[in-house]
């Protein structure tokens, strides 16, 4: 091995955590829509400054032009941060969500011989929580709206459609949950060549969840039920199935980390 050929020391990499993507996506969105205006505006007004400075100082310079287009690019900064706060605080709030359903998750399953994966990313989507035990293979869709201050806060499931406190939301979390779903188990088809069955599930947490038709595809839940679904589920795995599935997943997960980075 040459003088400028280095390797990592870590062997055992980590898996992605509960949030992940929704962080990252929040950083994306600092960088890509508001560092550029902040960064402008720092430079009018570090000039502006500077101009200041050379004025009290008898310097020849003139400020005014220059604190002219230093209020003017501060201006739209603060204009473009208070277009951008509705969807952060959206985001911080999906992000807030998966980290406190992957920390649930892990505190109440693991123990029980579960193991959780967060985060799993495809090349157009994440899948937040996946979730492999002795009773089958869940995939979680966590679905984090704030709640009115007053009033009921109320998820309903017909079976087929989800409306929260009356609403249809933009993008239908059934058909999303069977979607990811179908690309877990996809995706372990091509990995362990074997078929295994993946429970969509959306997850509501903190409001109250009414499903009206039994039997239903896709489990619509808030945390509180979550534990005795998954763990009286009859899909079930023996300890080495559970060993393949999870061996496969991490693997993934780690493969796909590294193409990104």
């Amino acid at each position: 091995m040459s003088e400028n050929e280095t390797r990592s020391p870590i062997k055992n990499l980590p898996v992605r955590n509960a949030g992940q993507s929704a962080r990252e996506k929040i950083a994306n969105l600092f960088d890509d829509e508001i560092m550029p205006y902040f960064l402008v505006a720092l430079v009018f007004i570090l000039l502006a400054v500077y101009q200041w400075y050379c004025r009290f100082v008898s310097l020849p310079p003139e400020p005014l032009v220059l604190t002219i287009c230093a209020v003017i690019a501060t201006l739209f900064l603060i204009r473009k941060i208070q277009k951008m706060n509705p969807l952060l605080k959206q985001m911080r709030l999906g992000a807030l969500g998966e980290e406190a359903v992957g920390q649930f998750l892990d505190e109440k399953l693991r123990p029980s011989g579960y193991q959780v994966f967060h985060d799993v990313l495809s090349d157009s989507f994440n899948v937040d929580h996946v979730i492999v035990g002795p009773t089958g293979v869940f995939a979680v869709e966590t679905k984090t709206h704030s709640k009115p201050a007053r009033g009921p806060c109320n998820v309903e499931y017909d079976g087929e459609k989800v409306t929260v406190n009356g609403l249809t939301p933009d993008r239908d979390p059934v058909v999303q949950a069977q979607a990811e779903a179908r690309w877990v188990r996809d995706l372990l088809q091509q990995s362990t060549g074997r078929g295994f069955f993946v429970q969509p599930i959306v997850l509501y947490p903190g409001w109250f969840v009414e499903t009206t038709k039994p039997n239903v595809d896709v489990w619509v839940l808030n945390e509180k039920p979550l534990l005795t679904f998954v763990k009286n589920a009859r899909n079930s795995l023996s300890p080495e199935d559970v060993s393949l599935i999870s061996f496969h997943l991490k693997r993934y997960v780690i493969a796909h980390d590294k193409e990104k980075t």
